[in-house]
């Protein structure tokens, strides 16, 4: 075993009932297929749609078995025949999305698995259908010298995954330090930048086959790193970064792009919240017109327009999900404050914490959206057993949001 939070039984029952749903979806393909030649159409759904859904579902079953084939200590090479089927897979899924992750774990497998350079291109080619716009992924592609040109300053996940470019930036010139900040790393930052993921529990919750840091050790492998500190690291794949060792990498000088480059998020709608200015002071400028309406509409809608309206976009269905429940809750049309920070949560400024959660293991990981500007930790109180934390400008915080109070905490 190399991840011991893992149950050996459930997980290898797993694999075989992946085994089975991935043959069973294989004939369902090839039935589809034969209905579409013949214009016969048995579902509602259209038969494509349904082909494309199909073979997600199955990249998902391959990938979840390649975490639990290495969790288990499996030897490496039982997960390539794995890998070849999920790039198969996902060259099949249509517009359907496949994600953040799952890109970037694939490409970071395609090199410690020493696959074929066009396998790597067809990944490229996914990255680029899902406009993936991420300098973590853009690095390894240049790096396996597959005629990829281009490395972003943007990270499709900054925390934790924008700290890898002191990594990288450290190996140019001090391999020795680049190696101890990648210990460091792993040790202290990898994981607690997904506890947005609900990764922190996941261990606990049945289905659990680990999870691997498989793009840190495609980087020490392209860097010639030393990763022996991390050799019983329950998150760092090292027998998948010592597989092979007959894969060249491209040189990559990280002084040509320059942080000074930095694209600047794109803000979205205009600049002011005009149905109340001192909101300014604590909302990122790209949601001003989002909440300047909402304001608008809470205050000129009926319930129920306003409940159908923002069911979906705040997130009203998940918390009160029955029209009357709302109703009841507004009565005293006193709920404004409240429905900002829900929306604010949903577009995820304010980060939301159970009761039982410990703020300090999820602090770090908070996203700064205030750019060269200096923050503070606030908390906005609401009437439930959820903690709601946002960080705001310093110098332009408020002491409430209509009826919610906002109280420092560092």
């Amino acid at each position: 075993m190399r991840d011991h939070l893992c149950i050996e039984e459930k997980c290898r029952k797993g694999i075989e009932y992946h085994k089975e749903f991935i043959e069973e979806n294989r004939e369902e393909i090839k039935s589809l297929e034969e209905d579409i030649e013949n214009g016969i159409q048995r579902y509602p759904k259209d038969n494509q749609s349904i082909i494309e859904g199909t073979y997600l579902a199955s990249f998902r079953y391959e990938m979840e078995d390649i975490r639990a084939k290495y969790s288990l200590g499996e030897d490496v090479n039982t997960i390539e025949e794995d890998f070849h089927y999920a790039i198969d897979n996902l060259e099949h899924i249509g517009t359907r999305e496949v994600g953040y992750l799952d890109l970037l774990w694939m490409v970071s497998l395609g090199i410690l698995l020493e696959t074929d350079k066009k396998n790597l291109e067809r990944l490229s080619k996914l990255v680029v259908k899902e406009n993936m716009n991420d300098s973590v992924i853009d690095f390894l592609l240049c790096a396996s010298d597959i005629g990829w040109t281009k490395i972003s300053n943007v990270y499709f996940e900054e925390n934790p995954y924008a700290k890898t470019r002191e990594i990288i930036e450290l190996a140019q010139t001090d391999k020795k330090a680049a190696s101890k900040r990648m210990q460091a790393y792993m040790e202290k930052e990898w994981l607690k930048g997904h506890y947005d993921y609900g990764w922190k529990n996941a261990h606990k919750e049945p289905g659990y086959v680990g999870f691997w840091s498989f793009e840190t050790a495609a980087l020490a492998k392209i860097l010639e790193l030393d990763d022996a500190s991390l050799i019983n690291h329950n998150r760092y794949p090292y027998d998948l970064a010592h597989y092979k060792n007959a894969m060249k990498f491209k040189p990559i000088s990280m002084s040509k792009y320059s942080n000074e480059d930095d694209i600047e998020e794109v803000e979205e709608g205009q600049e002011g919240i005009d149905n109340n200015p001192s909101l300014e002071k604590m909302i990122p400028i790209k949601w001003h017109a989002f909440v300047n309406e909402l304001i608008h509409d809470y205050k000129i809608m009926d319930d129920r327009s306003f409940y159908e309206k923002y069911k979906q976009s705040i997130g009203l269905g998940q918390i009160w999900f029955l029209f009357e429940e709302y109703e009841e809750e507004n009565k005293r049309k006193n709920l404004l404050g409240t429905l900002i920070v829900f929306a604010m949560t949903e577009k995820e400024f304010i980060l939301q914490l159970d009761y039982k959660d410990d703020l300090e293991d999820y602090y770090p990981s908070m996203k700064n959206h205030w750019k060269h500007t200096d923050t503070k930790l606030v908390q906005f109180m609401l009437d439930n057993d959820q903690s709601y934390y946002a960080l705001v400008p310093v110098d332009g915080a408020i002491e409430e949001v209509y009826e919610v109070i906002i109280k420092d905490v560092k």
